[in-house]
């Protein structure tokens, strides 16, 4: 599908995103984060700038969660909850047919989504789907009320978060559309230096920075796959175990020497955990239609991703949420 030339040249508000969700830049917050590298970067982010605490951690099959703390009172980063009572931010495709909503689309009424903003459907815009991640967007919307400074030795993991270099190569005239859309143009925008870095860097050189963070992540999981991740499954007896929580450490200082980001370990709760097991199920590409999603979106899923074409895995409901 061609972009039409208002798309390419509309620009995001973000003064109507913090007036409609002020709590995305409000101090001493606490957050449950995706435990991929995106949500993590966004974790280490509002930490440092905004003294977040990370109570939690939720990938779609188990939810982290600080004892006593409702997840209801927290924002999760890096993941959309269809729950008005959930505040979140993420960047995945949501909507399956904006000429149809569910009647209980409301349900992300607290939740920051790119793809929702522009109105952008599975059905119709698939292919123009936003192609960052989450800490992207994250780190426009927080331009407007902190100053910080991106350094080169941040660019190649900005870019290798999400696929971000990849799709920059594969999808250039959407990611064009979409950086028109962060008012990339604009110097002020920390998208805009980003870019500036990179311009200026032979592809040969991103590549090399990327195979030595590639490597350092082998070398985080012990010469095995997963270095950018912390995995939940690991978590016994409410902690993070031994071999976890090292790991784990060990790539949170690492995203933050590479960013500049401090690193503030107290925010970052890995003992006195409750983990809930929930139930995930996937309708595999080719599958979705309007009638498939219309019967998930009734039986109120806690979260939900349109991950392919036709294609959709989702969380079944908790009393938890």
């Amino acid at each position: 599908m061609e972009i039409t030339k208002k798309e390419i040249t509309s620009v995001i508000d973000y003064g109507t995103i913090i007036n409609d969700f002020p709590w995305i830049v409000e101090r001493d917050k606490k957050c449950i984060i995706s435990p991929d590298t995106d949500g993590i970067l966004c974790g280490l982010f509002m930490s440092a700038f905004f003294n977040w605490e990370i109570v939690g951690y939720y990938d779609g099959k188990e939810l982290a969660l600080k004892k006593k703390i409702n997840p209801s009172y927290c924002v999760f980063l890096d993941i959309e909850i269809f729950r008005t009572s959930c505040k979140s931010i993420g960047q995945h495709m949501l909507l399956y047919n904006k000429n149809s909503r569910p009647n209980n689309w409301n349900n992300f009424s607290n939740c920051i989504n790119p793809n929702n903003i522009r109105g952008f459907d599975a059905n119709k815009n698939f292919v123009l789907k936003y192609p960052l991640a989450t800490i992207h967007l994250l780190m426009c919307i927080a331009r407007t009320k902190v100053e910080f400074y991106v350094p080169k030795s941040a660019v190649t993991v900005l870019l290798y978060v999400d696929g971000t270099f990849k799709n920059l190569l594969n999808y250039p005239e959407n990611c064009i559309s979409w950086l028109y859309f962060l008012n990339a143009k604009n110097e002020n925008s920390p998208i805009a230096s980003l870019l500036n870095i990179f311009a200026s860097q032979k592809i040969s050189t991103m590549m090399h920075d990327l195979e030595k963070i590639f490597e350092e992540f082998r070398l985080i999981a012990g010469g095995k796959r997963g270095g950018d991740k912390i995995k939940i499954t690991e978590i016994k007896n409410n902690s993070f175990s031994d071999d976890l929580r090292n790991r784990s450490l060990k790539l949170i200082n690492f995203l933050s020497d590479l960013t500049g980001w401090k690193f503030i370990n107290t925010n970052w709760i890995m003992d006195d955990l409750q983990v809930t097991n929930l139930e995930k199920d996937i309708i595999p590409v080719g599958k979705l239609n309007g009638n498939s999603y219309a019967t998930i979106l009734k039986v109120n899923p806690i979260s939900f991703a349109i991950t392919g074409t036709k294609q959709i895995e989702y969380t079944k409901s908790n009393n938890l949420f």
